[in-house]
Parts: structure tokens; C-alpha cells; sequence
């Protein structure tokens, strides 16, 4: 017993959400904006913690939250490269890869 195998005559074309320069930015801003946000809510949290809960004076605190902003920020830039190269990616088809915990290796490929 045979099956026939029916193709249809037309096939839509699918279009990717994400195609245009400026779609993919504002994904990208997105999500750059959660993880500063989440992040630097973290810090802050914790450099108040650890000021008040040791009895340190509110220089130590400004000191704290001067340091914790250090890593915030690496972890915002990171994100906003990593962000837009996925989102590229994805606007071509491909799919995403492994990252790679550099500081600026996201802007150097777009140059």
C-alpha cells in the first residue's frame, strides 16, 4: 500500500520577528536594562547590608557601593554585546553559540 506524499502548491514565506536593525536593538536594550536593574539592585542591597550589619560608617557605605558598581557594570556591558550578537544571529538564521566571558568580545566582532 502506497501513500502519496502531497506537497502544498504554495508555501508561505515565514518571517523571522526580529529581522529589522531596530527590533533587535530593542530586545537587546531590554534585556540590557533588566540585568543593570537587576544587578544593581543586588549590589546596592548588599553594600547596605554589609555596611549596617557590621556597624561601618556611611563612608564605608558610599566605598561599598562605589566597588559593587565595578562588577554591574561589566556584567551590563557583557549583556548589551552579547544581547545584540544573538539577536543578529538569530535575525540571519543561525542559531545561538557558547558565550565567551570577555569584557568587550561582542563589539569587537561588530567592527
Amino acid at each position: 500500500m502506497e501513500q502519496e506524499i502531497r506537497k502544498p502548491d504554495y508555501v508561505p514565506r515565514t518571517r523571522d520577528r526580529t529581522t529589522s536593525n531596530f527590533n533587535s536593538f530593542l530586545a537587546a536594550l531590554g534585556m540590557t536594562l533588566v540585568i543593570g536593574c537587576l544587578f544593581g539592585a543586588a549590589a546596592v542591597a548588599s553594600a547596605w547590608a554589609i555596611a549596617k550589619l557590621m556597624g561601618f560608617p556611611d563612608w564605608a557605605l558610599y566605598a561599598f557601593l562605589v566597588l559593587a558598581a565595578i562588577p554591574v557594570a561589566w556584567a551590563t556591558v557583557w549583556t548589551a554585546g552579547r544581547a545584540w550578537y544573538i539577536e543578529r544571529r538569530l535575525a540571519s538564521g543561525k542559531d545561538v553559540d557558547a558565550p565567551v566571558f570577555k569584557m568587550l568580545h561582542y563589539f569587537r566582532k561588530l567592527a
